[in-house]
């Protein structure tokens, strides 16, 4: 069952990153001659009063909506229509919009999603009230004591535990205001810095006693507004360390990788099922915009390089970009399956 439902999460990914495309590009009346789910052999097909044939193929390995004038500006080749349904005949800017609808569906979805989560779930919040001070710590060494509440960081209010290390990794002296009893207590405190975790830290831990909010709309909406750039950031440090530590091209990860951990990420539950689809989606939503030629940010980037050049670039750098993209692609693919079936 947790394999089938993998399976659902990768081809429902792909149908919100097509459908961004189709609805974008249906929305400037630019016509989309084919939308398949997988590859090879048609196994159900339907066209719809725009004459669009909506697809499901044998291998679901991915997916592509086909739009109309889009492959002949790579092929160079003259117009043979005069009809305003074709990608051709668009502005840069409704091109832009179109090839970016993709990854602006799946961020929409998983935010959506997140909301939900936090909505009907609930948000956990610690309150910033000190369960423990670590030995010989900054905290240990300014009589910060278990009980404290911590109610201002260099004037910052504090409402959540967790907020408390937005405001401390950064500055090595912060001004601490704690309740104690019934009295306001400020600390000057100078902090250390962790090398490992790159970052002060003051050396103080929660009292483990969260609140379960739920039905707050507002909070919800704002901690999964602030969740996506969380995520984005963290997946950022991540690659840097992997990168410094020489590891990163043991540690990519594609679909057998994570079929083969399947069993360890609760995709039997649906808040398992969730997270899953939370995280593969924005992380296709990004990785389609790096500046890859054949990814949406290569020909993003392709698209304003041809109209710099008036819209008539030489046929040899189509073929180069064509080419280029091809061979980055085989080779991340390659280096994906290499590492997912030897070291996963």
């Amino acid at each position: 069952m947790i394999y089938f439902n993998l399976l659902i999460i990768f081809l429902f990914i792909i149908f919100i990153h097509e459908f961004g495309h189709y609805f974008f590009a249906r929305l400037f009346k630019v016509k989309v001659t084919d939308f398949s789910i997988g590859f090879g052999k048609v196994l159900i097909s339907y066209y719809d009063k725009n004459h669009t044939n909506w697809k499901i193929s044998l291998i679901p390995l991915g997916g592509y909506v086909k739009i109309k004038g889009l492959e002949s500006i790579f092929n160079n080749k003259p117009k043979t229509f005069n009809h305003n349904d074709s990608f051709e005949d668009i502005s840069l800017l409704k091109k832009i919009i179109i090839l970016l609808g993709g990854s602006l569906f799946n961020i929409i979805s998983s935010w959506i999603i997140i909301i939900s989560i936090f909505f009907f779930i609930g948000i956990t919040k610690y309150e910033p009230i000190i369960g423990e001070v670590i030995k010989d710590s900054p905290a240990h060494i300014n009589d910060l004591k278990n009980g404290d509440r911590i109610v201002k960081i260099n004037d910052h209010k504090i409402d959540n535990f967790l907020d408390i290390g937005k405001f401390i990794n950064k500055d090595e002296y912060v001004t601490i205001e704690l309740l104690r009893g019934n009295s306001i207590i400020t600390k000057n405190v100078r902090l250390n810095y962790n090398n490992e975790l790159n970052k002060y830290f003051l050396g103080i831990r929660s009292n483990n006693k969260p609140n379960i909010i739920k039905y707050d709309f507002i909070n919800s909406f704002i901690d999964s507004t602030y969740f996506i750039p969380t995520y984005y950031i963290q997946i950022s440090k991540y690659i840097f360390n992997s990168y410094n530590s020489n590891t990163l091209s043991q540690e990519l990860s594609g679909p057998i990788g994570i079929v083969k951990i399947a069993d360890q990420l609760m995709l039997d539950k649906i808040i398992g099922i969730l997270f899953m689809f939370i995280s593969i989606s924005l992380f296709v939503a990004i990785f389609n915009l790096i500046p890859i030629p054949l990814l949406d940010g290569g020909h993003i980037l392709f698209f304003i390089i041809r109209r710099i050049f008036s819209n008539k670039l030489p046929q040899f750098i189509i073929k180069l970009y064509l080419a280029i993209g091809i061979a980055i692609i085989s080779f991340i693919f390659i280096l994906i399956t290499f590492n997912d079936i030897f070291y996963k």
